[in-house]
């Protein structure tokens, strides 16, 4: 699978809303590296229930950019909007992807900006997170 077939794969499952198809480009053992949190996350289950909780949390996402390199490296630029403390709040980021031979997701690191809208990313996060007992 080139870069330019997993990022069209990976946007039609983002849009779409298709949790089940997002999780199943993720290895087995692959790495979340949060923006809020310093541990990385692993393993296909537990990246798949953050990603749940992430589309609870972000508004419409739209990938806005992409770079690529040969090497499996994969950048995706995105804005959306989280809720705030008194409205919806824009924010901006970048997925970034490193892949294997065959494609799939060994390592998502995420970076949010500005830093309020990260904040409110946490919180918000943190809230779905200890009312289903996982915080």
């Amino acid at each position: 699978m080139t870069c330019h077939d997993f990022i069209a794969r990976w946007e039609a499952a983002v849009a779409a809303n298709d949790l089940d198809s997002m999780a199943a480009m993720f290895t087995e053992d692959a790495i979340f590296r949060s923006p809020a949190v310093f541990k990385p996350y692993q393993s296909r289950p537990v990246i798949k229930g953050i990603l749940g909780l992430v589309m609870q949390v972000f508004g419409p996402l739209t990938y806005t950019n992409d770079w690529s390199n040969e090497r499996g490296g994969v950048v995706m630029q995105f804005v959306t909007t989280v809720p705030g403390p008194d409205k919806r709040l824009e924010i901006e980021g970048v997925d970034i992807f490193q892949l294997n031979e065959q494609g799939q997701i060994t390592e998502l690191r995420v970076m949010i900006r500005p830093l309020r809208g990260l904040q409110a990313v946490a919180a918000a996060m943190e809230r779905l997170m200890v009312g289903q007992g996982k915080g």
